[in-house]
């Protein structure tokens, strides 16, 4: 029997993250995945700013940025009727915010450069390898290989194999005539140079057209009725229909989903060494644009746990901390997403006089998106003064404060030296007034004005022992909160 650190079920974005994670950790870690090959297509679209920054601290947001464009327009149509356009410039990059903006780059891309930093870090995909056992740590494949593993994760998708041997309820609401079309395609008359299309008609539906950057492919959205078939052919019509534009014509079809409304939370995200992640503890509707990026967050709220874990660095109880802090999390954005859904299926509106009221709406919904920050309660790992994104700053040297947290390891800056602190666990720097305990997810986890506390707060992780530890000299400058 093959025997690992962890197991990770499901290559999606959470896998895959967590996986990256593990990697650069230096933790044994197998992902398998039951499809065939590489997937072509996704629901998720982009990537918020707290998803840009875990990227930052895996070594992949160059490439993210790269690859992907942030969104400047939308046009509201009902019909051949323009209703108005939604011109949204980017946001400055400043001194403690470096990605202000999120990201349009669609899932499976995201995966394509979530698989290559893998392979950087010396870890590969299985494909065509399907879970079909969990009892504990020890899982069974489907063509009769058992691995033993330390910990064991789902990330296999909301229909989860993992959690569904677990026996945990999956409790929510399912809606079968509530359902919408999501499919990449290649098509003719629109331009890509003129942002998001979207159509709106109280009688005909919704219809949603993204350009791709640079990939001359386009993600189509379009709401379905109950008694219309979700075929491709459905799907040009709908598309015709609701734009009013005979000339719009699909040339090829990448990929094509048919999703239902499905909100639903998974009652445990642990049973033992079993954790769950992304789809396979939390579905929601497509609006918001938070599947991916939850995904994501969890996989990098758990990934450090459980390699400072595995690495003797923090006792395995810090791993109770992941359900605490993730659960309300993903109930508040099934919540969020859940109205966004209703919004746009009310059709109120499609009236003419609501148009203002709309742009309104949809240029609040854009702000909130981009402040997307989650906060995470009092715990374990959160102390007085934490619990949100600490934010980055600049040196004299010419170093970022992100520079000084990337790493699987805590870091303190603070006026003083912390003695006694392990220096695998926590990097300690001479910065700012205050004494900050960041996390390694770039999460603050306390904010004191002596020593003292930063000592406490090790001692209660029991990590704590008497070793040197080394100090940067320097101060921060840029506006940053962390300085003096």
């Amino acid at each position: 029997m093959d025997a690992v650190d962890v197991l990770i079920a499901g290559a999606g974005p959470t896998g895959l993250t967590l996986a990256c994670d593990l990697a650069r950790q230096g933790v044994a870690c197998r992902i398998v995945d039951q499809s065939a090959g590489p997937g072509g297509g996704g629901r998720g679209f982009s990537l918020k700013p707290r998803s840009l920054a875990a990227f930052d601290d895996l070594g992949l947001a160059a490439a993210v940025t790269t690859a992907g464009s942030v969104e400047r327009r939308t046009r509201f149509h009902q019909g051949t009727r323009r209703l108005f356009q939604l011109d949204t410039p980017p946001a400055p990059v400043t001194g403690t915010e470096p990605y202000p903006n999120v990201v349009a780059l669609p899932q499976w891309r995201t995966e394509e450069l979530l698989r290559d930093r893998l392979a950087e870090l010396g870890g590969k995909v299985e494909f065509g390898r399907r879970v079909t056992g969990v009892a504990g740590g020890e899982v069974t494949l489907a063509d009769g290989e058992r691995v033993r593993a330390r910990f064991v994760v789902g990330a296999d998708g909301g229909r989860s194999t993992v959690r569904r041997l677990l026996d945990v309820p999956f409790t929510g609401r399912t809606d079968q005539d509530t359902r919408a079309m999501i499919s990449d395609v290649r098509l003719t008359g629109l331009d890509p140079a003129g942002g998001v299309s979207m159509w709106l008609s109280a009688d005909r539906g919704v219809a949603v057209a993204r350009p791709v950057a640079d990939t001359g492919v386009w993600q189509v959205v379009t709401s379905l009725g109950p008694h219309l078939a979700g075929d491709q052919e459905t799907l040009q019509r709908l598309l015709v229909e609701r734009s009013g534009l005979p000339g719009l014509r699909i040339t090829e079809v990448l990929w094509h989903s048919v999703w239902r409304y499905n909100v639903r939370i998974a009652e445990r995200f642990r049973v033992g060494p079993v954790f769950l992640a992304g789809d396979a503890a939390h579905v929601h509707s497509p609006f918001g644009g938070h599947g991916m990026n939850t995904g994501i967050q969890d996989a990098y709220n758990l990934g450090w746990k459980l390699g400072m874990v595995i690495r003797g660095l923090l006792p395995e109880r810090v791993l109770e901390s992941y359900e605490a802090e993730r659960m309300p999390v993903a109930r508040a954005i099934l919540a969020d997403s859940d109205q966004r859904m209703s919004g746009m299926m009310r059709w109120r509106f499609a009236r003419p006089l609501a148009g203002p009221l709309l742009k309104r709406g949809f240029a609040r919904q854009q702000r909130v998106t981009r402040r997307d920050h989650p906060v995470y309660p009092a715990g374990p790992l959160i102390g007085d003064g934490g619990g949100q994104p600490a934010p980055d700053g600049s040196l004299p040297t010419g170093a970022r404060l992100f520079d000084l947290f990337r790493g699987s390891h805590f870091t303190v800056l603070g006026p003083g030296a912390v003695p006694g602190l392990d220096p695998d666990l926590v990097h300690v720097h001479r910065v700012g007034g205050d004494f900050r305990v960041v996390r390694p997810d770039g999460y603050l986890a306390l904010t004191a004005r002596t020593p003292g506390p930063v000592r406490d707060y090790f001692d209660r992780l029991t990590v704590a022992r008497s070793v040197p530890v080394s100090l940067l000299q320097g101060r921060i400058r840029g506006g940053s909160t962390l300085a003096e």
